[in-house]
């Protein structure tokens, strides 16, 4: 399948018996009949991973063809044996969002086990931070956001912007130069230190090491007019992610989801913890995104 407004030429017709190239939007009925007479083995789609269609991820698994598109570079996180080349092009292997449960028990066990090995050497650090950002005003925020299966959840974070950030203008998505940030607050938020409390909430199971970052339900209610949205609450939300590793605070909400529904195809144990490497290494050297 072919973007109507970007095709990008390749040479898939020397490697493959190409039996048909649609261009999009393309209608699911159409999709099911071309898949039923040509009986395609794979479907490629030069579409960003937001547009594959659950509808037709249901009709491509029904008839057992795979779907793969086309790749882009913050893909590179994810192991090669995930990226082919095929018809001069960089390609990712489509796998919806599906209930695990064992390997749901092991990610929630290594959770655990990560927070508590590492709490001697956090901790200290922690009350450290605390001290700093107690005067004036509380140390801790405490904030509703939006969980596994749509729960809200109250996630806890060192307060970083001043006492009254919201008091004018009301709930606000931060920004890489956010005035409302004190001086501790934006070298906490350089490195995500301001997130350690948040630790509480793994140990919880509220919350878990890597996966997307719960957002606030205010502005949950205007993200749901991006398609499959709600897919990112199939999982526990994480402390770390692909989108906070390659887009940072200057990320859009369009490239966060991206950016989730990268992580939600792929995600394994593996993905976890090579997420997990890098984001000790940004936060020693300071998120280069802000």
């Amino acid at each position: 399948m072919d973007s109507a407004t970007h095709p990008t030429a390749d040479r898939l017709d020397e490697e493959f018996e190409v039996v048909m190239r649609l261009s999009t939007p393309l209608d699911v009925e159409r999709l099911e009949a071309v898949l039923l007479v040509c009986k395609p083995k794979l479907l490629l789609m030069k579409l960003p991973l937001d547009s594959v269609d659950p509808h037709l991820m249901a009709s491509c698994m029904i008839r057992q063809v795979d779907v793969l598109v086309l790749a882009r570079p913050t893909y590179g996180l994810l192991r090669p044996a995930r990226l082919r080349r095929l018809g001069g092009l960089l390609w990712v292997h489509v796998r919806w969002p599906s209930g695990r449960p064992a390997c749901g028990r092991v990610k929630r066990c290594l959770d655990v086990a990560l927070v508590l090995a590492s709490l001697p050497l956090l901790l200290p650090l922690m009350l450290l931070i605390l001290a700093m950002v107690s005067c004036p005003g509380p140390g801790l925020y405490f904030q509703h956001r939006v969980g596994e299966s749509g729960r809200l959840f109250r996630i806890v974070k060192f307060r970083t912007m001043r006492v009254d950030a919201e008091r004018d203008l009301g709930p606000q998505l931060a920004t890489p130069d956010d005035g409302r940030v004190t001086a501790i607050g934006r070298i906490l938020r350089r490195a995500r230190l301001d997130e350690l409390p948040q630790l509480w909430n793994v140990l919880r199971g509220e919350m878990t090491l890597v996966g997307p970052r719960p957002e606030r339900p205010e502005f949950v209610d205007e993200f749901r007019r991006l398609p499959h949205y709600d897919l990112r609450h199939l999982i526990r939300p994480g402390l770390t992610g692909v989108a906070q590793l390659t887009g940072g605070y200057a990320a859009t909400a369009e490239e966060k989801l991206r950016y989730d529904l990268l992580y939600l195809s792929h995600r394994s144990l593996r993905l976890d913890l090579t997420l997990l490497a890098l984001t000790l290494v940004d936060m020693l050297r300071g998120f280069p995104r802000g």
